[in-house]
């Protein structure tokens, strides 16, 4: 598996397992844990930060880190975050 610093993290402190971060995710990055009831990031490679999953999650439990190309892209020093 490849380990990536990019894409969306899950502050499971704050998710309530609604599924909407699952159900929105157009790069199907998020898989779902039937045990637990709580979505998995399964593809965080997949991720191209269009943030629809941090912008409908209502308990602020999802982040997305852009990766440092696209940081650089903008002119943010990723030294600087």
């Amino acid at each position: 598996m490849i380990k990536v610093s990019y894409g969306p993290t899950i502050d499971f402190k704050n998710c309530n397992g609604c599924g909407e971060c699952f159900a929105i995710c157009p790069m199907d990055v998020y898989g779902w844990d039937e045990k637990q009831h709580l979505p998995v990031i399964n593809y965080p490679e997949e991720c191209r930060a269009c943030l629809y999953c941090e912008l409908k999650c209502s308990n602020k439990a999802i982040d997305v880190r852009f990766p440092v190309h696209a940081l650089l892209d903008f002119g943010i020093n990723p030294k600087n975050i």
